[in-house]
């Protein structure tokens, strides 16, 4: 199970990744370019973790999108 937590600012991506770590997780940052976008400065940051989506949600703004995969 993959949970990954997407963000417009790399800072509050570090934040998360920093606190997932912490708890013991395995977690990283991934610069991501939107799809179909050819705008260099359209990138998101996606925090790809093997926390559960709950204790994601717990660290995170309640805005924040949040994907979990098998």
């Amino acid at each position: 199970m993959i949970t990954r937590a997407y963000f417009s600012d790399p800072d509050p991506a570090q934040s998360l990744q920093e606190a997932l770590t912490a708890l013991g997780h395995e977690a990283e940052v991934v610069a991501e370019r939107f799809a179909g976008e050819d705008d260099d400065e359209a990138i998101e940051y996606a925090v790809c973790t093997d926390a559960p989506s709950a204790t994601v949600t717990r660290l995170v703004d309640p805005d924040t999108f949040i994907v979990e995969d098998d």
